[in-house]
């Protein structure tokens, strides 16, 4: 039999409990708390800040690398174009 997953949005239920009245602190903690209760990880605004915040910094390093490879490509095509004008009459 499979089993059916619900999703939790922890964003959603935030607003509404601040809507009602609950500072900051207090709709996290209950949030946070239902989550829990409901057996399933919850991802709360600092954890997925976190992820973003490690990814954009990989992808960075990726990024440069890749930058790097760029340049050199370039650098050959340009010397091996130049070579060809001059050994070509």
């Amino acid at each position: 039999m499979r089993r059916m997953s619900t999703a939790f949005d922890t964003l959603q239920a935030t607003k509404v409990l601040k809507g009602a009245g609950f500072d900051d602190a207090q709709a996290e903690a209950v949030v946070a708390t239902v989550g829990r209760a409901v057996g399933g990880e919850v991802a709360m605004k600092e954890h997925v800040s976190a992820a973003v915040a490690e990814l954009r910094a990989e992808m960075a390093g990726e990024f440069k690398g890749l930058y790097r490879h760029l340049w050199v490509m370039a650098a050959g095509i340009v010397g091996v174009t130049v070579a060809l004008v001059k050994l070509i009459p």
